[in-house]
């Protein structure tokens, strides 16, 4: 005979749960360029995979556009699994057999949300009326795992659709001015969009061509960051370094 025996029943409000998922970390990568490592939901995410190191095989691929600098076959085969889900534009997703997301389209992978954003130039041009990303060419992208969301813009510069973004933790944003925004064009894009913490990417050493040619754009990340001080947290990265959120 069990004697006094209690048995306690725990329930948990959805307040509850959305406040356990918020705690979730997210681990941040810089590859160099635009090539980033992502952990978080127990996934590996990679976005524009072409520059650096690649030691572990991804669950999640994120291809912002065909450009050889964002879009690297060679190692997209190093990194994929038969069940790895590449995310592109409709543009690329012949090229790396993705699937192909339009501007304003979502995808799901398990518990993590995949938002395909616009990325354009408005003012760098080809010849005259030819943007080097025309709309709906490329694509940024926000990722939102453990109730935190990270913005890769992609090659973009500011553009209007960027005022009705919903609430972004962790920005990803590129200030070389090398056929994107440079570093005055993203603190006015920063003011815009209100991260609670940005990367700055898309300048030092980038691959210039199909062979091993690279050629390095500097960009001061340090003043950069200086002139965010009071606005937002801004960590620069040197390549291959590692922050946790």
């Amino acid at each position: 005979m069990l004697i006094g025996l209690r048995l306690t029943i725990l329930s948990f409000s959805p307040n509850h749960i959305r406040c356990m998922e918020s705690k979730s970390t997210i681990e941040i990568t810089w590859l160099g360029w635009s090539s980033f490592k992502v952990k978080t939901g127990g996934k590996v995410i990679y976005f524009d995979p072409v520059l650096g190191n690649y030691d572990e095989s991804a669950d999640l691929v994120l291809i912002s556009h065909s450009h050889f600098d964002h879009s690297d076959p060679d190692v997209l085969s190093r990194i994929r699994k038969p069940e790895t889900v590449v995310l592109t534009s409709k543009q690329n997703s012949d090229a790396v057999k993705g699937i192909g997301l339009a501007p304003g389209e979502s995808h799901l992978v398990d518990s993590i949300k995949v938002d395909a954003c616009y990325a354009y130039n408005i003012i760098r041009m080809r010849s005259p009326g030819v943007p080097f990303h025309p709309k709906g060419f490329g694509l940024g992208w926000i990722v939102e795992s453990g109730g935190k969301r990270i913005y890769h813009m992609g090659d973009t510069e500011l553009v209007p659709e960027m005022s009705d973004l919903p609430p972004i933790d962790i920005l990803l944003i590129p200030i070389s001015g090398f056929y994107v925004m440079d570093s005055e064009e993203a603190i006015k894009a920063i003011k815009v969009i209100k991260p609670k913490h940005v990367i700055p990417m898309h300048f030092g050493t980038v691959k210039i061509g199909k062979d091993d040619t690279h050629i390095n754009l500097p960009a001061d990340a340090a003043e950069f960051a200086n002139k965010l001080k009071g606005i937002t947290d801004v960590k620069v990265l040197t390549p291959g370094e590692t922050i946790t959120f």
